[in-house]
Protein backbone atom coordinates (compact mmCIF):
# COMPACT_ATOMS: atom_id res chain seq x y z
CA UNK A 1 0.00 0.00 0.00
CA UNK A 2 1.46 3.59 -0.98
CA UNK A 3 2.80 5.47 1.70
CA UNK A 4 0.68 8.27 2.49
CA UNK A 5 1.62 12.05 4.55
CA UNK A 6 0.15 12.68 8.18
CA UNK A 7 -2.90 14.58 8.26
CA UNK A 8 -2.08 18.39 7.95
CA UNK A 9 -4.83 19.59 10.92
CA UNK A 10 -6.57 18.08 13.41
CA UNK A 11 -8.52 14.62 12.81
CA UNK A 12 -11.76 14.99 14.58
CA UNK A 13 -13.18 12.79 16.68
CA UNK A 14 -15.90 10.13 16.25
CA UNK A 15 -19.35 11.91 17.52
CA UNK A 16 -20.45 10.40 20.83
CA UNK A 17 -23.50 8.91 18.97
CA UNK A 18 -22.21 7.40 16.12
CA UNK A 19 -19.71 5.53 18.29
CA UNK A 20 -22.42 4.30 20.37
CA UNK A 21 -23.98 3.45 17.52
CA UNK A 22 -21.15 1.48 16.10
CA UNK A 23 -20.65 0.08 19.22
CA UNK A 24 -24.16 -1.63 19.06
CA UNK A 25 -23.76 -2.53 15.61
CA UNK A 26 -21.02 -4.14 16.52
CA UNK A 27 -22.55 -6.44 19.14
CA UNK A 28 -25.72 -7.09 17.12
CA UNK A 29 -23.35 -9.53 14.85
CA UNK A 30 -21.52 -10.62 17.50
CA UNK A 31 -21.45 -14.47 16.74
CA UNK A 32 -21.56 -15.28 20.76
CA UNK A 33 -23.38 -12.17 22.16
CA UNK A 34 -23.19 -14.25 25.91
CA UNK A 35 -19.34 -15.00 24.88
CA UNK A 36 -17.71 -11.80 24.31
CA UNK A 37 -13.64 -12.25 24.09
CA UNK A 38 -11.28 -9.13 22.35
CA UNK A 39 -8.24 -9.66 20.33
CA UNK A 40 -5.60 -7.00 22.18
CA UNK A 41 -2.24 -6.96 19.60
CA UNK A 42 -1.21 -3.44 21.15
CA UNK A 43 -1.66 -1.06 24.23
CA UNK A 44 -4.35 -3.50 25.34
CA UNK A 45 -2.56 -6.24 25.95
CA UNK A 46 -0.12 -4.35 28.80
CA UNK A 47 -3.09 -1.53 29.54
CA UNK A 48 -6.81 -2.93 29.24
CA UNK A 49 -9.83 -0.61 29.80
CA UNK A 50 -12.17 -3.46 30.86
CA UNK A 51 -12.27 -6.56 33.27
CA UNK A 52 -11.59 -9.93 31.81
CA UNK A 53 -12.50 -13.09 33.45
CA UNK A 54 -9.82 -15.24 31.50
CA UNK A 55 -6.34 -14.04 29.10
CA UNK A 56 -4.44 -16.44 26.57
CA UNK A 57 -2.42 -16.28 23.99
CA UNK A 58 -3.59 -16.43 21.02
CA UNK A 59 -3.17 -15.88 16.79
CA UNK A 60 -4.98 -14.56 14.20
CA UNK A 61 -4.01 -15.44 10.62
CA UNK A 62 -4.39 -13.53 7.54
CA UNK A 63 -4.02 -10.26 9.14
CA UNK A 64 -0.61 -8.06 10.11
CA UNK A 65 0.35 -5.74 13.29
CA UNK A 66 1.78 -2.47 11.80
CA UNK A 67 2.68 0.82 12.73
CA UNK A 68 0.49 1.83 9.81
CA UNK A 69 -1.50 4.41 11.41
CA UNK A 70 -0.63 8.29 12.04
CA UNK A 71 -1.03 9.83 15.44
CA UNK A 72 -1.28 13.60 16.53
CA UNK A 73 -3.12 13.38 19.54
CA UNK A 74 -2.33 10.83 21.73
CA UNK A 75 1.41 9.41 20.86
CA UNK A 76 1.92 13.08 18.61
CA UNK A 77 1.34 16.22 17.56
CA UNK A 78 0.49 18.06 13.76
CA UNK A 79 4.49 18.96 14.44
CA UNK A 80 5.94 15.71 14.99
CA UNK A 81 3.12 13.00 14.15
CA UNK A 82 3.61 9.39 15.45
CA UNK A 83 2.76 6.53 14.62
CA UNK A 84 -0.15 3.79 16.23
CA UNK A 85 -0.61 0.14 15.91
CA UNK A 86 -3.39 -1.47 13.99
CA UNK A 87 -4.12 -4.58 11.86
CA UNK A 88 -4.33 -5.09 8.33
CA UNK A 89 -5.27 -7.39 6.20
CA UNK A 90 -2.13 -9.88 4.88
CA UNK A 91 -2.38 -12.41 2.70
CA UNK A 92 0.33 -15.06 4.92
CA UNK A 93 0.77 -13.09 7.89
CA UNK A 94 -0.03 -13.57 11.06
CA UNK A 95 -0.17 -11.58 14.45
CA UNK A 96 0.12 -13.25 18.02
CA UNK A 97 -1.45 -11.13 20.76
CA UNK A 98 -3.92 -11.72 23.90
CA UNK A 99 -7.29 -13.00 23.81
CA UNK A 100 -9.71 -11.33 26.76
CA UNK A 101 -12.90 -13.40 27.61
CA UNK A 102 -14.76 -10.57 29.39
CA UNK A 103 -17.83 -10.79 31.73
CA UNK A 104 -21.34 -12.36 30.35
CA UNK A 105 -22.70 -9.40 32.16
CA UNK A 106 -20.68 -6.38 30.66
CA UNK A 107 -23.20 -5.30 28.32
CA UNK A 108 -22.93 -2.56 26.31
CA UNK A 109 -22.56 0.18 28.84
CA UNK A 110 -18.91 -2.16 30.07
CA UNK A 111 -17.94 -1.62 26.69
CA UNK A 112 -18.35 1.89 26.40
CA UNK A 113 -14.51 2.69 27.63
CA UNK A 114 -13.05 0.24 24.85
CA UNK A 115 -15.02 2.48 22.39
CA UNK A 116 -13.84 5.64 23.68
CA UNK A 117 -10.35 4.66 23.53
CA UNK A 118 -10.17 2.83 20.23
CA UNK A 119 -12.94 4.67 18.06
CA UNK A 120 -12.10 7.83 19.37
CA UNK A 121 -11.58 8.61 15.96
CA UNK A 122 -12.44 6.56 12.48
CA UNK A 123 -9.33 5.11 11.62
CA UNK A 124 -10.66 1.49 12.77
CA UNK A 125 -13.50 -0.87 11.99
CA UNK A 126 -14.34 -3.38 15.02
CA UNK A 127 -14.45 -6.60 13.26
CA UNK A 128 -15.35 -10.35 14.56
CA UNK A 129 -12.27 -12.15 13.45
CA UNK A 130 -11.65 -16.07 14.11
CA UNK A 131 -8.60 -16.26 16.32
CA UNK A 132 -6.77 -19.89 17.55
CA UNK A 133 -6.02 -20.31 21.12
CA UNK A 134 -5.04 -23.51 22.51
CA UNK A 135 -5.40 -25.18 19.16
CA UNK A 136 -8.92 -24.64 18.82
CA UNK A 137 -10.66 -21.30 16.98
CA UNK A 138 -12.34 -18.90 18.18
CA UNK A 139 -14.84 -15.87 17.52
CA UNK A 140 -12.88 -12.45 18.42
CA UNK A 141 -13.85 -8.73 18.22
CA UNK A 142 -10.83 -6.55 16.76
CA UNK A 143 -9.94 -3.36 15.50
CA UNK A 144 -8.91 -3.27 11.76
CA UNK A 145 -7.78 -0.35 10.26
CA UNK A 146 -9.94 1.53 7.87
CA UNK A 147 -7.42 2.46 4.62
CA UNK A 148 -10.13 5.09 3.60
CA UNK A 149 -9.40 7.46 6.73
CA UNK A 150 -6.59 10.13 6.73
CA UNK A 151 -4.89 8.61 9.24
CA UNK A 152 -3.84 5.38 7.43
CA UNK A 153 -0.05 6.03 6.77
CA UNK A 154 0.39 2.99 4.39
CA UNK A 155 3.71 0.79 3.97
CA UNK A 156 6.31 3.20 5.67
CA UNK A 157 9.79 1.78 5.31
CA UNK A 158 11.10 0.79 8.97
CA UNK A 159 13.77 3.70 8.84
CA UNK A 160 11.02 6.26 8.30
CA UNK A 161 9.00 4.38 11.00
CA UNK A 162 12.14 4.48 13.83
CA UNK A 163 12.43 8.24 12.83
CA UNK A 164 8.95 9.09 13.70
CA UNK A 165 8.25 6.84 16.77
CA UNK A 166 11.93 8.33 18.07
CA UNK A 167 10.78 12.02 17.89
CA UNK A 168 7.14 11.97 18.55
CA UNK A 169 5.14 12.50 22.02
CA UNK A 170 1.31 13.39 22.40
CA UNK A 171 -1.13 13.39 25.50
CA UNK A 172 -0.66 10.11 26.15
CA UNK A 173 3.14 9.89 26.23
CA UNK A 174 5.88 9.49 23.92
CA UNK A 175 5.85 7.11 20.68
CA UNK A 176 8.62 5.11 21.96
CA UNK A 177 7.51 4.27 25.03
CA UNK A 178 4.18 2.72 23.23
CA UNK A 179 6.67 1.00 20.92
CA UNK A 180 8.61 -0.52 23.79
CA UNK A 181 5.69 -1.23 26.05
CA UNK A 182 4.47 -3.37 22.97
CA UNK A 183 7.72 -5.07 22.21
CA UNK A 184 7.61 -6.14 25.86
CA UNK A 185 4.56 -7.25 26.33
CA UNK A 186 4.86 -10.05 23.27
CA UNK A 187 8.30 -11.14 25.10
CA UNK A 188 6.30 -11.66 28.48
CA UNK A 189 3.67 -13.64 26.62
CA UNK A 190 6.31 -16.02 25.03
CA UNK A 191 5.38 -14.55 21.50
CA UNK A 192 8.06 -11.67 20.37
CA UNK A 193 7.32 -9.84 16.77
CA UNK A 194 10.20 -10.11 14.97
CA UNK A 195 9.35 -7.20 12.98
CA UNK A 196 8.35 -5.07 16.48
CA UNK A 197 12.06 -5.96 17.96
CA UNK A 198 13.65 -4.59 14.43
CA UNK A 199 11.51 -1.81 14.62
CA UNK A 200 12.14 -1.19 18.28
CA UNK A 201 16.22 -1.79 17.96
CA UNK A 202 16.49 0.72 14.77
CA UNK A 203 14.64 3.71 17.47
CA UNK A 204 17.01 2.65 19.77
CA UNK A 205 20.30 3.38 17.48
CA UNK A 206 19.02 7.10 17.91
CA UNK A 207 18.88 7.99 13.87
CA UNK A 208 18.24 11.52 12.89
CA UNK A 209 14.50 11.96 14.12
CA UNK A 210 11.93 12.91 11.49
CA UNK A 211 12.14 16.66 10.74
CA UNK A 212 9.06 18.68 12.62
CA UNK A 213 6.94 19.86 10.35
CA UNK A 214 7.33 23.86 10.62
CA UNK A 215 3.84 24.94 8.83
CA UNK A 216 1.55 22.75 11.44
CA UNK A 217 0.61 24.04 14.80
CA UNK A 218 0.93 21.32 17.59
Amino acid sequence: MAVRPPPSRPVPPFADAARRRSLREALARAPNPAGIRVFAYGSLMWNPCFEATARRVAVLHGYRRAFCIWTVHARGTLSRPGLGLALEPRAGASCAGVLFDLSPSLGADGLLPLWEREMWTAVYRPQWVRVTVDNVRADALAFVVDPSQPQYAGDLPIAEQARYIAAAAGKFGSCRDYLAETVEALRAEGVPDPDLEALFFEVEQGGPPAAARPDAGG
